[in-house]
């Protein structure tokens, strides 16, 4: 479910910026996400698309501080936002009672599940959300869980860990062409 603009907008001013979201949470489930950041600096290649986007973009994730699936996409996403502050600012929200309305309405497979992040034009308009693990991720599992039965074809990446900065940012320069290609957008800025 896409929430509206207001409703998003809300939410994403009572969330943190990364390190100020990090520091709050329990002092056991800190290392897991500096960890994680620590291993995601992007490649120039990777800095070098994020330095090119020309469109403002909000980022919004409601993530669970002990769950390592959003540690990982929270510092991938920390690290796609520091490549570009001047367009791409991210937030986080835990999933907890104080954002009951967020987490009830964003339930996946009929799940609460996190991390569900929404990806936003300048003015909150939403315009994706994605949830719970990445691709990769579920490959992975299925391999594990399944074995030769899963008819996974795809190869297990190099390194899981980078696999994931790169199907989250793929979702949001996705969203940034979808913004730069926007006919209300181009007729704003007159391009």
């Amino acid at each position: 479910m896409l929430h509206e603009a207001a409703f998003l907008q809300a939410h994403f001013e009572h969330a943190l910026e990364f390190e100020p979201f990090v520091a709050a949470l329990p002092p056991e489930h800190q290392g897991t996400w500096h960890q994680r950041h620590m291993q995601l600096e992007p490649t120039g290649d990777q800095r070098a698309l994020l330095s090119s986007f020309t469109r403002d973009m909000k980022v919004l994730c409601l993530t669970g501080p002990w769950c390592g699936d959003c540690a990982l996409q929270g510092a991938a996403l920390a690290r796609v936002a520091q490549a570009n502050p001047e367009r791409i600012e991210v937030r986080f929200l835990p999933r907890d009672e104080s954002f009951a309305e967020l987490v009830v309405s964003s339930m996946i497979n009929a799940g609460t599940r996190v991390p569900v992040t929404w990806l936003m034009a300048e003015d909150f308009e939403p315009c994706s959300r994605i949830g719970d693990r990445t691709l990769s991720r579920y490959r992975s599992m299925a391999r594990k869980a399944l074995g030769p039965a899963c008819n996974v074809l795809a190869d297990p990446p190099e390194d899981p860990v980078r696999a994931v900065l790169q199907e989250v940012l793929d979702e949001v320069e996705r969203v940034q062409w979808m913004l730069r290609l926007s006919p209300r957008l181009r007729e704003k800025y007159g391009d």
